[in-house]
């Protein structure tokens, strides 16, 4: 049995959405847990710690693995294992040398260059809407000097590399649909709710390739909206 312990409107909608793919193709069946935000901390609920020492969504559980490494956490190695051990036909793996650099390269891409800025705009954002009324004007100008000096020019450049990308391609690993863009999906989705995707026409269109798929329909179903 697979059991995914999903935080609802976070990244590990991206699992959901995986596994809804891979029961669609091969009828892989999995147990859904879904945790409310704790309304305090807007975290995941302390009680992920007894599953999993870092106590953050998604966590996924899988008795097929021996004692002691049945528990997975972080996206990239849940896609990848949920990938390697149970997409059979490569239906959602990238295929020779050139599709599998560029699947590993927006695998990381997602954590590793355009979610930290976002993250850091939206901290800073509800820092300043939490602030003690007479310091918000101070965290707003600061907030506005971090957006000019690193965040603004990160997204940019990440979000204009993406646009290159998908102006050639239908999808991040080329002309197939992959865990890439699985991963991709919920990076860029909170980069068009943030920041817009002013000129970015053919990353519109991927997003819309990819909430018009059978598995993405299904998981917010089962799931609710990442957003």
């Amino acid at each position: 049995m697979i059991t995914l312990y999903h935080l609802e409107k976070s990244r590990s909608f991206r699992i959901v959405w995986l596994l809804e793919e891979l029961k669609l193709a091969y009828g892989l069946d999995y147990q859904l847990i879904s945790h409310e935000r704790d309304e305090r901390t807007y975290l995941a609920p302390k009680s992920f710690k007894n599953i999993h020492p870092m106590g953050k969504a998604p966590i996924l559980v899988d008795d097929s693995l021996p004692d002691g490494e049945q528990v997975l956490a972080e996206s990239a190695l849940i896609i990848e294992y949920l990938l390697r051990t149970y997409d059979s036909e490569q239906r959602f793996y990238p295929v020779g040398d050139k599709a599998w650099r560029d699947y590993t390269f927006w695998l990381h891409f997602a954590e590793g260059s355009l979610m930290p800025p976002l993250v850091m705009g939206l901290i800073l954002t509800k820092a300043g809407q939490k602030a003690p009324l007479l310091v918000r004007p101070i965290a707003r100008k600061l907030k506005a000097g971090i957006d000019q000096l690193i965040l603004k020019n990160n997204i940019d450049s990440a979000l204009s590399l993406i646009e290159e990308t998908l102006t050639r391609s239908p999808w991040f690993a080329g002309d197939a649909f992959t865990g890439a863009d699985i991963q991709m999906y919920f990076a860029v989705a909170a980069a068009r709710q943030r920041v817009g995707l002013a000129g970015g026409s053919a990353t519109q269109a991927w997003l819309e390739r990819c909430e018009s798929r059978a598995g993405f329909i299904q998981a917010v179903q089962r799931a609710g909206s990442p957003f």
